[in-house]
C-alpha cells in the first residue's frame, strides 16, 4: 500500500471515529487521532498533510500536535518539517507486562465466578500448538475438579483453544486445520463456526468424563486474546445450573475484556447515538 494510500486510509478511519466518539473531551479525542493517523505513516507527515489527512482546521490540529511534540510523543524533522511517533508510546507500554496486566484483571472475576457457581474455573491461552493456563480458581467445595495453574494442553483437546481459534483471522484457523489429521476438515469447521455463531462453548470435556466445558471469550481491542474455562460437575445442591453457570461466565467475560480496552456492539450503539 502507498503512502498515500496509508494516509487516506487512516485518514477515513479518524474521520469515521470523530462521527460516532462521545466527543465530551475533544482535545483528547484530536491527539489520539493524530497519533493513530502517524501510527499508519512511518515517513511521517506535515503539519499541513495532517491536517488534510484528519479533515480538520489548522486551528484545532496546530497546538494538539505542538503539544504533543512537546510531551515526546511526536519527533519534528527540522529538514522536512514532517512529525512522527517517538518510542514514547513503547516505552510506556512496557511498563506493564501485558501478560501480568491481563492475570490481575482476571482473578478476582475468576473468584467471584467460583464463589457464586462453586466451581472451578481457569483462564487460559493460546502458546502455540497448546493451551496454557494461566490463572485458575479451585472451586470453594471440599471435592471437586480443578486445573492447575501454568499447565498446557494441545488445543485438539480443549474448549479454551478451540473457542480462540473461533476468533482469530481465518488464516490462523486453516494453518490449524491443516496440521490436523485425527478430524475431517468439515467437523473441524464446523466446531468453529458453531462457537462463534454461540458465542461460547459447552461441550463435554474430551479428558476427564462426567465434566462439562463452559468455554467464553476474552478480548482486547485488537481481537481474541484468552478464554475463561469453567468444568462445571453436577453435584447435590448445587446453587447455579449450568446454564446460569454459563451466564454468569459471560458476563465475567465481557467484564474482564471491556477492562482490556475492548468495546462491544452494544457500546458501539450507545455510542453512535449519543
Amino acid at each position: 500500500m502507498s503512502k498515500t494510500a496509508k494516509t487516506t486510509e487512516a485518514g477515513a478511519q479518524s474521520a469515521k471515529a470523530k462521527k460516532t466518539e462521545k466527543t465530551t473531551v475533544p482535545a483528547v479525542a484530536k491527539a489520539l487521532d493524530v497519533i493513530e493517523l502517524l501510527a499508519g505513516s512511518p515517513e511521517g507527515l506535515t503539519m499541513n498533510e495532517i491536517v488534510d489527512a484528519l479533515e480538520r482546521t489548522m486551528g484545532e490540529i496546530y497546538r494538539v500536535v505542538v503539544y504533543l511534540a512537546d510531551r515526546g510523543y511526536l519527533f519534528q524533522d527540522k529538514q522536512t518539517n514532517k512529525y512522527s511517533l517517538t518510542l514514547r508510546l513503547f516505552e510506556l507500554s512496557h511498563r506493564h507486562d501485558p501478560t501480568e496486566r491481563l492475570i490481575q484483571a482476571a482473578l478476582p472475576l475468576l473468584e467471584d465466578i467460583a464463589a457464586r457457581t462453586v466451581q472451578s474455573c481457569h483462564l487460559g491461552v493460546l502458546n502455540g500448538d497448546q493451551v496454557l493456563v494461566l490463572a485458575s480458581v479451585r472451586s470453594p467445595r471440599p471435592a471437586g475438579y480443578a486445573v492447575r495453574t501454568g499447565a498446557t494442553f494441545p488445543v485438539e483437546k480443549t474448549s479454551s483453544g478451540h473457542v480462540v481459534l473461533a476468533y482469530s483471522s481465518p488464516e490462523v484457523q486453516d494453518a490449524y486445520i491443516r496440521a490436523q489429521d485425527a478430524l475431517p476438515e468439515a467437523e473441524l469447521r464446523d466446531r468453529l463456526s458453531t462457537i462463534r455463531a454461540n458465542g461460547h462453548e459447552d461441550t463435554p470435556s474430551t479428558m476427564v468424563m462426567g465434566v462439562r466445558n463452559l468455554c467464553v471469550p476474552v478480548f482486547d481491542s485488537s481481537g481474541v486474546v484468552a478464554t475463561i474455562t469453567c468444568g462445571f460437575i453436577e453435584q447435590a445442591d448445587t446453587p447455579a445450573t449450568a446454564e446460569e453457570s454459563l451466564t454468569i461466565i459471560r458476563t465475567a467475560a465481557l467484564e474482564l475484556s471491556k477492562s482490556l480496552g475492548f468495546i462491544s456492539q452494544e457500546d458501539n450503539q450507545t455510542t453512535a447515538g449519543t
